[in-house]
This record gives C-alpha cells, sequence and structure tokens, in this order.
C-alpha cells in the first residue's frame, strides 16, 4: 500500500514504479487505485486509452470473484491497472475490499490509496508493506506525523517512508527520519525525465533514478523470500 501524506508528492508515481519492478522480478503484479472516483492512475499510466475494465464496471460486484478473469479484463499497460479513469459511478467500499480479497494471496498487488480516504485504516490493516510518501518541509512533515499517528498497520507488515524533496538528501534528512521512527526506504528528487515521460503517455519509472530506487526497495523487499526459497 503506497500513500501521500500530503498532495503533489508523486505516490501514484512510486506506486506505478513499485508495480512495474516487482512485476519484473515476480512475472506479474497488478496495480490498483483506491481512489474509485478519480483517474489519477490512469493518466499517470498514460492507459486511459486502453480498454477493460474500470471501477464503475465492478460496481455491481458482490463477494470475491475470480483473480485470473478479473485481471484478463483489466486495461495492461506495463502492467495491469485497476482505476475510475475519471469516469464517475457509485462503487462501495465493500467492492474495493471484495476485488482485493480476490487477488490477495494470488497475485503482487500495490495499491494507491488516498491518504485521507477511509479506506486507507481498513487496508492498513491488512497489508503487507505499507509506504508513506512523505516532503520534508515543516508542513509536510506535520501531514506525515499526523498520518503515521492515525495509520494502523498490519501486525509483522513493513511499514517505512519514502521522503520527497527538490535536492539530494542531506545530513537533516537522518534528523527527521530519527524523528519520525520508522524506516527510511528511499529518497526522490524532482526529475525532469519523470515529468517528460508522463507527458509522452509513458510509464513512470522504466528508466533512470525512480527506476533504480523502485529497484533498490524491491529487491529488499524480496530478499528475505529468496533466501528462504
Amino acid at each position: 500500500m503506497v500513500l501521500g501524506a500530503s498532495g503533489g508528492l508523486g505516490a501514484s508515481t512510486w506506486a506505478a514504479a513499485l508495480a512495474r519492478r516487482l512485476s519484473l522480478h515476480l512475472g506479474e503484479c497488478v496495480l490498483v487505485d483506491a481512489d474509485v472516483g478519480g483517474g489519477g492512475l490512469d493518466m499517470t499510466c498514460g492507459t486511459e486509452h486502453v480498454p477493460g475494465l474500470r471501477w464503475p464496471d465492478l460496481a455491481r460486484l458482490r463477494g470475491t470473484t475470480s483473480c485470473s478473469r478479473l485481471i484478463a479484463a483489466l486495461p495492461h499497460g506495463e502492467v495491469p491497472v485497476l482505476s475510475a479513469a475519471g469516469r464517475r459511478g457509485e462503487v462501495s467500499e465493500s467492492v474495493v475490499l471484495d476485488v482485493l480479497a480476490s487477488m490477495r494471496g494470488v497475485v503482487p498487488v500495490v495499491v494507491d490509496v488516498p491518504a485521507r480516504a477511509s479506506l486507507a485504516g481498513q487496508l492498513g490493516g491488512s497489508a503487507d508493506v505499507v509506504h508513506v510518501v512523505s516532503g520534508l518541509r515543516a508542513r509536510q512533515l506535520a501531514d506525515t506525523e499526523a498520518l503515521l499517528s492515525e495509520l494502523v498497520a498490519a501486525p509483522g507488515s513493513l511499514l517505512g517512508v519514502v521522503t520527497r524533496s527538490e535536492v539530494k538528501a542531506t545530513r537533516e534528512l537522518e534528523e527527521v527520519i530519527e524523528h519520525l521512527g520508522v524506516p527510511h526506504l528511499a529518497h526522490l528528487t524532482d526529475d525532469s525525465r519523470v515529468r517528460r515521460d508522463g507527458e509522452r503517455g509513458e510509464w513512470p519509472g522504466l528508466r533512470g533514478a525512480l527506476r533504480d530506487s523502485a529497484d533498490r526497495v524491491v529487491l529488499d523487499l524480496l530478499e528475505p523470500r529468496v533466501e528462504v526459497a
């Protein structure tokens, strides 16, 4: 689960980059936008024109469903994407939970969750990994602290912070992370390449620093599983 503690930090971009790297290392992954009334992920990933099911098409779903059939019907970019694509329709929280339950344990899923959505608490309690994307300005850090104080992660889950700023990490960043009291996973700086790729309709993180950061985080996550295997 990926949450942006403040608006405009690129949490959706980070979620998309993670999903792509997970797909490459594990063979499959699904990217889900928990903002059922928005269209952010379709636009972020350049899949707004790709045919397939969106959240409004699933509004009447009740209970779990076939994961393979559902994934096959989704728009496919670098990975299958489930979002609302700007289409209006009443989609209940129970539908979102049922869809994610259908996928859980079958396929890796990255869920992009609005931090202040009521779903955040429910999903945080079942997520294996939670990434909070945080800015480093005073107000942004206050947002992060507030979110971390409210967030209830599942026992045994991995909770960490991904920081974002205009410049590279400084010594002050270490003090900030120590104050927040959670693991620091990565630091992202503004990258004109990411914006340029987005304008071209390309998937985030296919190249450059964003890809490398996402890859390091994914490999760190998967390393214990590799050792066990």
